[in-house]
């Protein structure tokens, strides 16, 4: 009996973060305080005054409703990735009121990351329901060619990906 009672202690402990949300270390420093960010297209676009990029607040397929980012985000390969930021772009009125959207580089998506949080590990003020998963950046891996770099924002690690395999997006402009 106590060995099941031990093993169930662990199995919470272990996934706690995806049941409770973000957790941060208070005693730390922010990486992206709030303070830096800026709403822009009535909160749906996230003005960075710290490198000067505007961040689409929500992930790809999901929207911002004023208050929180609603529904679940797509996931696509590499190549599908780049597809639909050329979609956004085209569309009538753009993406969020801009027409210049792109895929962020390894650079610019881990300027996102805040290394005092994880579960997702990035300003859920700011990014609010960001989901724990890989998001494709544009940097390519100079050793494997169907390999390209992603930001795993359970934890805000760097990974190389196979442009095969579907994550997330979150696109960017200058």
């Amino acid at each position: 009996m106590s060995y099941k009672i031990v093993g169930l202690f662990i199995i919470l402990f272990t996934f706690s973060s995806y049941v409770l949300g973000e957790e941060c270390y208070q005693s730390a420093d922010a990486d992206t305080p709030s303070k830096r960010f800026k709403e822009r297209s009535a909160g749906a676009a996230i003005f960075d005054t710290k490198t000067g990029l505007t961040w689409a607040r929500c992930a790809l397929g999901t929207y911002w409703d004023k208050k929180n980012c609603q529904n679940v985000p797509e996931r696509m390969d590499w190549d599908k990735a780049h597809d639909i930021i050329l979609e956004l772009n085209n569309q009538q009125g753009g993406y969020i009121g801009f027409r210049d959207w792109r895929l962020p580089t390894l650079e610019e998506l881990d300027t996102l990351v805040e290394s005092k949080c994880y579960g997702p590990a990035i300003n859920s003020a700011i990014f609010p329901k960001t989901p724990h998963i890989g998001f494709w950046s544009t940097t390519l891996d100079k050793y494997a060619r169907q390999g390209a770099w992603l930001v795993y924002f359970h934890h805000g690690s760097h990974y190389m990906g196979n442009k095969k395999y579907e994550w997330a997006i979150r696109p960017v402009r200058k």
